[in-house]
């Protein structure tokens, strides 16, 4: 009673954080300045949040615009579940980095709670508040989606609830095969009507040396006669018949995965189908050049190492086939530059075919892209 018990609970648990909406997780969008009636000074931001039983939230934000300006803050709020509105206040500044004279500001958001489909967004308006002094700092609009990925890295109260969720997951999945201190039930043999355990009692032994005698009989009688033209038994263990050998397939040696790759998370960026023998990549400082550096493995193999990323191309070039029709590509964050997260411009030209991606990658982060070459790919 006590096992079914506490999973009764467990499930319980499940239905209600299903009936309740759980903001926990990340959201990643930007927010709008207001200047003179109008909205401009893109930023983007982002906020983890944890949220508690009572519905008050704590998390981490992340503001940030090229080189001007980038900044983390620690937030407190709260979150109404009836109106589905929710109140976050950034408390302290714990990393900042900006040029020029400009002031750092703490923001109090104001957003409302919305789900169309697998689309969830918070969205409203901010106020702001220089961090010396009690200005008014501006305001403007915020808009976030729900995702599963950062663009810096998960915080440990959101890495922490993950693996409690999976423990929990686990559990109620586990099949309840038997209640818990009653010993597995032993099957009788058919013919004696006894337990396993207790024939084992009575099975005899055989003496040393027994086991010969046993098999002697059984051992092939192998002619003397030289001039018969049967092969004997050991003439044809030796002699395998040759229609029936396959050739070898060679394969290829597995790279190991560097400890970059496996001590890091890897993000899927983008995957891409060619039908291109051909592949060009490069590499390119995105925005600002503030001395962002990157290591790049294909195939786990080392192909760029610690580069710094400008205007001119870092390039290299593939050769996909049958043969070799998968080719991973990460990037790897060396340093995050005068301003994070590590940012650069992909540009593969694959035959007639020109893809730019957009890469972040942070000391927590890997970006990975992949291409595989499919014959029937349509240009």
């Amino acid at each position: 009673m006590k096992y079914k018990f506490t999973l009764l609970h467990i499930l319980l648990l499940f239905t209600l954080a299903a009936s309740a909406q759980n903001l926990t997780g990340i959201w990643r969008g930007h927010f709008a300045q207001n200047s003179f009636g109008f909205y401009e000074d893109r930023y983007k931001f982002e906020v983890q949040i944890d949220q508690a039983a009572n519905d008050g939230l704590r998390g981490v934000t992340y503001s940030y615009k090229t080189t001007v300006f980038y900044g983390k803050a620690t937030l407190q709020g709260i979150y109404s579940a009836k109106t589905k509105e929710l109140t976050i206040n950034e408390v302290a500044l714990v990393e900042l980095k900006m040029e020029g004279q400009s002031q750092a500001c703490l923001m109090t958001c104001y957003l409302e709670y919305s789900k169309m489909g697998n689309l969830e967004t918070l969205t409203g308006t901010y106020s702001s508040r220089y961090v010396k002094g009690k200005g008014d700092c501006g305001g403007g609009k915020v808009y976030l989606e729900r995702t599963t990925t950062s663009d810096f890295y998960k915080e440990d109260f959101l890495t922490k609830k993950d693996n409690e969720k999976k423990k929990l997951q686990d559990i109620v999945k586990r099949p309840n095969t038997r209640p818990l201190n009653v010993p597995p039930k032993t099957t009788p043999n058919v013919v004696t009507g006894k337990n396993p355990d207790e024939m084992a009692k009575v099975r005899p032994r055989i003496k040393p040396g027994a086991e010969d005698a046993l098999t002697k009989n059984d051992k092939p009688v192998l002619s003397n006669n030289s001039s018969s033209n049967t092969p004997s038994v050991k003439e044809q263990v030796a002699k395998p018949n040759e229609e029936t050998i396959k050739p070898r397939i060679t394969e290829k040696p597995v790279v190991p995965k560097p400890e970059v790759i496996k001590k890091r998370n890897n993000e899927l960026v983008k995957k891409i189908y060619t039908s291109s023998h051909d592949i060009k990549i490069q590499l390119y400082d995105n925005g600002d050049i503030d001395g962002d550096t990157i290591t790049v493995y294909h195939n786990n193999e080392l192909i760029v190492s610690r580069k710094r990323l400008t205007d001119k191309a870092i390039t290299f070039a593939i050769q996909a086939d049958e043969t070799n029709p998968r080719h991973e590509f990460v990037m790897v964050a060396e340093n995050l530059g005068s301003i994070p997260p590590n940012t650069a411009l992909m540009v593969i030209t694959a035959g007639s075919r020109r893809y730019e991606l957009f890469i972040t990658s942070t000391e927590q982060k890997n970006a990975v892209v992949v291409l595989e070459y499919r014959p029937d790919e349509k240009p």
